[in-house]
């Protein structure tokens, strides 16, 4: 049977590769937190128009008087717990360990699962549990090119990369339940407020953090407007994604899911940068497939 959730999560996926590849170019111009500040404050206009629109063409039960306490505090320590999992993760990128603390955050659906668990009472089939562990294997299988058990148990990056997809679990698991908090069957405008709020905050914490530690870095966000607009757009249609999957789904599956973006980055090194697939990527990829089938059909 059809599921919606399904190609827009894949969408989702697709976009957020597009926005790293461009987002990739802005590093090598400006700081990486100014770089990432830019799928913010760049994604923020589209967020906008996105959601004016949706309000004004929408038959919807959504009213300003559902918006509650619950909803921003969901809104709040989800924008930090991302703005803090994109730090460690920005940490990682400067490790010697990358690609296996990069493994480690990709532990993100099955601790969305737990914290899915914990705090919103989302369940997950045992079949699927297995499928999102088969797909993990599948990352690692991919992504890391030596196995060293000292480097994959007592190393400092591992710990970022650990403590980086529990913050990503963590935040997907606030936004969803954000955006259930205002009691609206109408997954679509409810999801579209809780981005429009969430990327709001953090455009906001990120702003006066830019301009308390290196507020030259707003001329170079000046002078990198096009590429920042291109980061903005892809990093919005992305979000827009997550967040209604998010709604519609239990978060661990939809995480699960996504991993599929490791897969167009593959395909992207390989058609764009005319890099040569290894039989390892290839196992890995099948690994992952097998994964994400099993959740597709018993979740």
């Amino acid at each position: 049977m059809f599921e919606l959730w399904v190609p827009i999560t894949i969408l989702a996926a697709f976009s957020q590769n597009q926005r790293s590849i461009f987002q990739k170019k802005l590093q090598d111009k400006m700081s990486s937190i100014s770089s990432t500040y830019t799928r913010f404050l760049f994604g923020l206009p589209f967020v906008i128009i996105y959601f004016l629109f949706l309000n004004y063409f929408s038959n919807t039960t959504f009213q300003i008087s559902n918006i509650n306490i619950t909803f921003f505090i969901y809104c709040l320590f989800g924008g930090l717990s991302q703005i803090i999992a994109t730090f460690l993760l920005l940490k990682i990128f400067k490790t010697s360990n990358f690609s296996v603390a990069t493994s480690y955050s990709k532990t993100e659906p099955i601790q969305a699962a737990l914290f899915g668990f914990i705090l919103l009472n989302d369940s997950i089939s045992l079949m699927g549990f297995i499928g999102i562990l088969i797909g993990l294997v599948g990352i690692v299988i991919t992504s890391i090119k030596k196995l060293n058990f000292k480097n994959i148990v007592f190393n400092i990056s591992v710990l970022y990369g650990l403590l980086s997809g529990a913050l990503f679990g963590l935040s997907a698991v606030m936004f969803r339940g954000a955006s259930h908090s205002l009691f609206s069957l109408d997954y679509v405008l409810t999801s579209s407020f809780t981005l429009l709020i969430a990327i709001s905050i953090q455009t906001f914490i990120l702003t006066l953090y830019i301009v308390f530690k290196d507020i030259k870095q707003f001329n170079l966000l000046y002078t990198n407007l096009q590429d920042g607009l291109t980061v903005g757009f892809f990093g919005a249609l992305a979000s827009i994604c997550w967040f209604y999957a998010m709604s519609i789904q239990n978060v661990a599956y939809v995480r699960a899911l996504g991993q599929i973006e490791l897969i167009f980055t593959i395909l992207a090194s390989i058609f764009y940068f005319k890099e040569k697939i290894t039989l390892r990527q290839l196992i890995g990829i099948f690994v992952i497939f097998l994964g994400l089938l099993l959740i597709l059909l018993f979740k």
